[in-house]
């Protein structure tokens, strides 16, 4: 670092001319991979979330919801379902946008903390990650929180960076808008506060008053935020008590939620485990980080403070999501997405020991690095695959109605989202949900139906939805039903999509 004068910049641009070249083509084959296993809308809680942004597209003014205070996300999704509709086209784009700004962020902090080369290498282990690869193209609001995360610190650290005041200060200005942005995607943002404590007492011989920017400009940002919502609903943590409500974690609702011990090391087994699905939700990149760590100790290797301070703080973060309810402890809901807040630190953290590693020889850290987003790229395949199959399963069963007279449609309830994602709601066709659990049930039923169409087999939501209320082929009575079509298998027959996806129509026999 060199002595500057005033306004002089003392760290390289943000971006040059090579950044671009770079990035570009890192993001060239990241997001055509995403958009090659493109999965769309189907997760349980899209229909929410669609009809938030409806709301706002149609009346201009947002339902009162947990998503409510998010406009870092409905705010750009709104503008952009308003030019490309309210299907998965409007809804979508903006999730893969915010993906890719992902990258690009994570390209940039890598690069201000190490070289470019780390940056290219950085951004590709998030390419190759499966949680992001796959909830890219899929109404995931948790990957616009890790973006602004990301940003955050970016200018956290950039600014830790300077020599010059004026630059300092405009970075930290930066990082607290980010902050404040963050915290209006998810509340969990709040665990970015003791990163960036960590993170400048680490650098505290860098550490000069500009800091206290940041300081008032959070506080500002964060206050107002809390005084409109305390004029508006009388709450100032309005946000976090609906959320809280609406989870069903306060109330008597709340002890049908304990905080067991399983249920608080979930994500924790989530980094090295497999889920339920058989996938790996980060390839096995916390593996091979838990070994570099562990030559890090013996070779004397010390990874830079910005990625281990953001991964340990939004882990325990996450992990002690608890609240006390109804005299007991109440666990915070662990969904798969929430986990996303891990991708980018964890791909900084291996990045900066391969880096080092790099440093004493290149040949076997450049295979390790290739080989991580080898496996990387075949299990976010893997994991992609099944979201791209089962929401496709529904896409095309309805694209194939839609080309029918109306009738009421028979299958289960999940089917019937998927006709509002089409809008055929509004055309005036509805869904008869076989709502009975047993395929006998389902198949009595069936027999007393005069007309209309089914739909049995294909897939449905993977993590959380429900394969077992698909209606089946053997349970069309044969005699009362005539099969329209059979879609093409693209995978072989498993527990979560055990048949093809069939479309019937009621014959005209008595």
């Amino acid at each position: 670092m060199h002595d500057a004068t005033p306004g002089t910049r003392t760290v390289e641009l943000l971006i040059r001319p090579a950044d671009l070249l770079a990035i570009g083509l890192v993001l060239a084959f990241g997001v055509g991979l995403r958009l090659l296993y493109f999965s769309g809308l189907g997760l349980g809680d899209d229909v929410l979330l669609r009809l938030d942004i409806a709301a706002l597209v149609r009346t201009g003014r947002p339902n009162i919801s947990p998503t409510v205070y998010r406009f870092s996300w409905w705010l750009p999704s709104t503008l952009i379902a308003r030019w490309l509709g309210l299907g998965e086209a409007g809804l979508i784009t903006p999730i893969l946008l915010f993906d890719a700004a992902g990258i690009v962020v994570v390209y940039l902090v890598a690069k201000t903390l190490w070289d470019r080369t780390a940056g290219i290498l950085a951004a590709l282990l998030v390419v190759a990650t499966p949680l992001d690869f796959a909830w890219s193209t899929m109404l995931t609001t948790d990957v616009v929180l890790s973006v602004f995360a990301a940003l955050t610190l970016l200018f956290a650290t950039r600014a830790l960076e300077e020599v010059d005041p004026t630059w300092q200060r405009r970075d930290w200005l930066f990082a607290a808008i980010c902050l404040w942005l963050a915290y209006h995607a998810k509340l969990s943002a709040l665990f970015l506060l003791p990163v960036i404590v960590c993170i400048c007492w680490a650098e505290r011989d860098r550490l000069t008053g500009t800091v206290g920017t940041f300081i008032v400009a959070t506080a500002v940002l964060l206050g107002g935020t809390f005084v409109v919502t305390y004029i508006l609903s009388g709450d100032p943590l309005f946000a976090y008590h609906l959320e809280m409500k609406l989870q069903g974690l306060t109330g008597v609702d709340a002890k049908g939620h304990p905080a067991t011990l399983p249920h608080i090391l979930l994500f924790g087994k989530w980094l090295f485990w497999p889920i339920w699905t058989g996938s790996f939700l980060f390839s096995f990149y916390p593996h091979v980080l838990v070994l570099l760590v562990l030559l890090g100790f013996f070779f004397g290797v010390r990874p830079r403070a910005v990625p281990v301070w953001w991964f340990v703080f939004m882990f325990l973060g996450m992990t002690f999501n608890v609240q006390r309810s109804e005299g007991m402890w109440v666990a915070g809901f662990r969904n798969v997405r929430h986990a996303h807040v891990f991708v980018y630190p964890i791909a900084l953290l291996v990045t900066g020991y391969l880096v080092a590693w790099s440093a004493r020889h290149r040949p076997s850290a450049t295979a390790v690095a290739v080989a991580l987003i080898a496996v990387g790229l075949w299990q976010s395949i893997t994991t992609a695959r099944l979201t791209h199959v089962t929401f496709g399963d529904m896409r095309h069963a309805v694209q194939f109605l839609a080309t029918l007279p109306p009738k009421p449609v028979y299958s289960d309830s999940q089917l019937g989202i998927w006709l509002g994602f089409a809008g055929m709601d509004e055309k005036g066709w509805t869904i008869q949900a076989l709502v009975r659990p047993t395929p006998e049930e389902r198949r009595e039923t069936l027999a007393t139906v005069k007309t209309g169409y089914l739909v049995t087999g294909g897939g449905r939501e993977p993590y959380y939805g429900c394969t077992s209320c698909i209606p089946r082929a053997d349970e069309v009575p044969a005699d009362r039903w005539t099969l329209l079509k059979e879609f093409p298998d693209p995978v072989p027959p498993s527990s979560l999509r055990p048949e093809p996806l069939r479309i019937w129509e009621r014959n005209d026999l008595p």
